[in-house]
């Protein structure tokens, strides 16, 4: 598991679950294709994306993998 904090302004609770959705973007001049992209590219190898608003401000990502049969622990 990786997990990716920050402090920024997060994203409004009503939107949370849109999040992942290809063309989904809160910014202005945004593509929306960032985390479409990578929850895609996490599926595809098996694992799982969250995303969760942090207590006071900002939002954390969790990103969890398996582990690679035979691989390194």
């Amino acid at each position: 598991m990786i997990e990716v904090r920050d402090e920024g302004k997060g994203v409004p609770p009503e939107m949370l679950e849109r999040i992942f959705d290809p063309f989904f973007t809160t910014k202005d001049g945004g593509t929306g294709l960032g985390l479409a992209v990578v929850h895609q590219i996490v599926t595809q190898h098996g694992g799982k994306v969250e995303a969760r608003m942090n207590a006071g401000a900002g939002m954390t990502f969790a990103v969890r993998l398996p582990r690679s049969p035979g691989g390194a622990r």
